[in-house]
């Protein structure tokens, strides 16, 4: 029963997360650009998790050998994820993003392959070379609907991510709550937003109700209750389940982007995106029988 709840848990928060490029779409049209939906996301998120960690009654404290770490994943990691991400979904479908973005297990797989000298299980090279097939097939170079821009800005997010999964394993992170620890990386994404904004001259945001309501149901489902959601689905079924459970996320948000916002599917794109899903798949799988006792 305990695990049926984790998987109901889980496929909530990867629901939501689907959505969030249909939202952050959406939000583009009353005028904000990728800059500002990050500052406004992070800004509602950092309040949303601030209440609810309040109300746990967990401490925000953060040690001093805390800071330097904490400031780089935040920074270099988290928000420079979310920029680069959000920036793609001007040139790219919503799918298209999401499954370039999910090279990051792939990535993560490969830098610990170069930098800890980890043995690849055979799944894993099989998962390295789907997923170099499945960014050829979703590049398209020669399609009419191909973007440089689009495609380099969602791999930049993988890129970002791996960086992001690689540095909250520090040691001094792992100490901290896993909830206080999204609100620091959300706190700090939206006054570094903030900051490159007043930089741009961008300052003060042009707002509508609209744009107020897009990216409030980005912040509220899409980041807290996601998060919320999807760490008790990971303490529930474990992280291996999870990541191979994540792989809906692509596909969710390729439908959503087919029936909310009438985005153009090709064969190319299709097959693209369910290669790089079974890649995950595969990563997820191999990491399944290592941890399975002999």
């Amino acid at each position: 029963m305990h695990k049926h709840r984790g998987i109901i848990f889980l496929i909530a928060a990867i629901t939501f997360f689907s959505m969030m490029p249909i939202w952050v779409k959406l939000a583009y049209t009353t005028g904000l650009s990728a800059f500002d939906v990050t500052f406004l996301r992070s800004g509602m998120a950092a309040a949303m998790l601030g209440i609810f960690i309040l109300y746990r009654k967990i401490n925000f404290h953060v040690e001093r050998q805390q800071l330097g770490p904490l400031l780089l994943s935040s920074t270099l990691g988290y928000t420079a994820t979310m920029i680069s991400l959000y920036l793609s979904y001007k040139y790219v479908s919503a799918g298209v993003a999401t499954s370039l973005h999910y090279l990051f297990p792939v990535l993560v797989m490969l830098l610990e392959y170069f930098i800890y000298h980890e043995k690849l299980q055979f799944y894993k090279w099989m998962a390295l070379l789907t997923s170099l097939a499945g960014i050829y097939l979703i590049a398209e170079p020669g399609g009419s609907s191909f973007s440089l821009r689009g495609v380099g800005l969602a791999i930049s997010s993988a890129v970002f991510f791996t960086f992001y999964v690689l540095s909250i394993n520090h040691p001094q992170l792992k100490k901290m709550d896993s909830l206080v620890l999204a609100f620091y990386d959300c706190l700090i994404a939206s006054i570094t937003s903030l900051v490159l904004l007043v930089a741009q001259g961008n300052w003060p945001l042009t707002l509508t109700l609209k744009g107020l309501y897009y990216t409030g149901l980005v912040s509220f489902f899409c980041t807290a209750l996601a998060l919320i959601f999807f760490i008790k689905g990971v303490q529930s079924i474990g992280s291996a389940n999870a990541s191979i459970l994540s792989t809906l996320e692509p596909v969710l948000s390729l439908v959503a982007g087919i029936i909310i916002l009438h985005e153009p599917l090709t064969w190319y794109t299709s097959l693209g995106c369910i290669l790089i899903i079974v890649a995950v798949i595969l990563i997820g799988y191999s990491d399944l029988s290592e941890d399975s006792p002999a």
